[in-house]
């Protein structure tokens, strides 16, 4: 029995790290066809990592996106400096307030030049299976963006 749940922890464990490994950075600024779905965040937000766990990891996961939408995430605990969709300097407070990212967590949907897709999402549910479903069904109707 415990050769078994061994087995299934580092399954688990697997999941998780490869999951987490498809997050990209922020480089909005590359050319690349993907749309992005950015979870706006701060430090101690524990709705993100709640929200981060149990909808976007296994959206990730599944791999029905990949090659599709990038996910990546912009944290708005300090203005630090990013590179905007058009190669402009900016910060992530700025960014984020452009597209109504006010709250954490917040999912934006965004084209590869910047232009929003669908609107924000706010919070997470308590019932976090609908929602998880409601973002998915958001991201596989997306518009092409080419």
């Amino acid at each position: 029995m415990s050769r078994v749940m061994t087995v299934i922890g580092l399954i688990a464990l697997s999941v998780s790290a490869s999951a987490s490994s498809i997050l990209e950075e922020p480089v909005f600024s590359q050319s690349d066809s993907r749309s992005w779905v950015v979870m706006v965040t701060q430090p101690d937000c524990s709705f993100c990592v709640r929200l981060e766990e149990e909808v976007l990891q296994p959206l990730r996961a599944s791999g029905e996106f990949e090659g599709k939408i990038r996910f990546t995430t912009v944290d708005i605990g300090i203005a630090t400096p990013m590179i905007d969709f058009d190669g402009t300097k900016t910060t992530t407070v700025e960014f984020a307030s452009r597209y109504e990212g006010f709250g954490t967590p917040t999912l934006l949907f965004l084209s590869p030049s910047g232009e929003s897709l669908a609107p924000p999402k706010y919070g997470v549910p308590d019932i976090v299976d609908f929602y998880a479903y409601e973002i998915e069904e958001t991201i596989r109707n997306l518009r092409p963006t080419n």
